[in-house]
């Protein structure tokens, strides 16, 4: 779960004010999920959460301070009714970082929500 962690971390450090959702956001990644249709986003964010078949999608953000910057978040429901926040970092090598959405609860941040 050390995964959910760094995410949980990367979350709370992200200020309002300070994202970005269009498509050249500096991670490529994220503008190509962007061109894609709902269910392909959904199938995407989904391949790494194990029982996951994702019914809706969220771009939350891409974080664009320095310490984190180009780090983008979605939030996917899935159809057995769990949620999770997914952190695409820019860097195409490193890996997509999910995290319940459930682990938020009481740090300000939120599934589902700009920030």
């Amino acid at each position: 779960m050390r995964c959910g962690v760094l995410l949980l971390a990367a979350l709370m450090a992200v200020g309002s004010g300070s994202t970005a959702i269009a498509a050249g956001s500096g991670n490529s990644a994220n503008d190509r999920l962007l061109a894609l249709p709902p269910d392909q986003q959904a199938a995407m964010l989904t391949k790494g959460i194990k029982g996951c078949d994702g019914e809706s999608v969220f771009p939350m953000g891409v974080v664009t301070t320095a310490k984190w910057k180009g780090l983008a978040y979605w939030s996917v429901h899935c159809k057995d009714g769990r949620n999770f926040a997914v952190q695409i970092a820019p860097d195409p090598k490193a890996p997509w970082i999910a995290a319940d959405c459930g682990a938020l609860q009481g740090t300000g941040k939120e599934c589902f929500k700009k920030f």
